[in-house]
């Protein structure tokens, strides 16, 4: 779970709020229904378990979490990656672009923001050289993809994908 409030605005301390909750991977799939015509039962439903599990989760009475004035519920069938070319980002120096997120190292909140920051980083050492050798900045052009072995999205699994990426690749890696 995020509290997206107060990554955008840190010091707000009153007022709504805007949070957003994951699921296990098997709880998605006891609920999945087609993602452009959720029946309001079943979002009614989602939303109501979703808060019991965080207020177990956090040890808090039934019950005693402020009801939300406004959901959404987005129940995607699709979000967890299958395959991936196990690299943290890919960037293409000559066609300047680059692609981050989750599927590249795995499937979890985590390995979006390693993905994410590993392609900031690509791009500022790219940038910092004055671009004269473009060669020496592509990052995963010719990879090819593998299974992923993968968490439920949430999870954290450490410095685990540190590891595994410097293991995978000869080149440049963002640590």
């Amino acid at each position: 779970m995020a509290n997206n409030t107060k990554k955008l605005f840190p010091s707000q301390n009153h007022g709504p709020h805007c949070w957003t909750f994951f699921s296990t991977a098997a709880y998605a799939k006891r609920n999945k229904v087609p993602q452009e015509n959720i029946p309001n039962v079943k979002a009614e439903k989602v939303t109501k378990e979703m808060l019991q599990g965080i207020e177990i989760a956090l040890g808090l009475p039934e019950g005693s979490l402020q009801k939300p004035f406004y959901t959404r519920v987005q129940l995607w069938g699709a979000a967890l990656p299958t395959n991936t070319p196990d690299i943290p980002c890919i960037f293409d120096p000559y066609g300047r672009a680059g692609i981050c997120g989750d599927w590249l190292l795995g499937s979890s909140l985590e390995a979006a923001a390693l993905s994410g920051m590993a392609l900031a980083h690509q791009i500022a050492d790219y940038c910092a050289s004055g671009g004269s050798n473009p060669d020496e900045f592509g990052m995963g052009l010719h990879k090819e993809f593998t299974p992923i072995g993968g968490h439920d999205i949430g999870q954290f699994p450490g410095s685990e994908l540190l590891k595994k990426q410097d293991s995978v690749s000869s080149e440049p890696a963002f640590v």
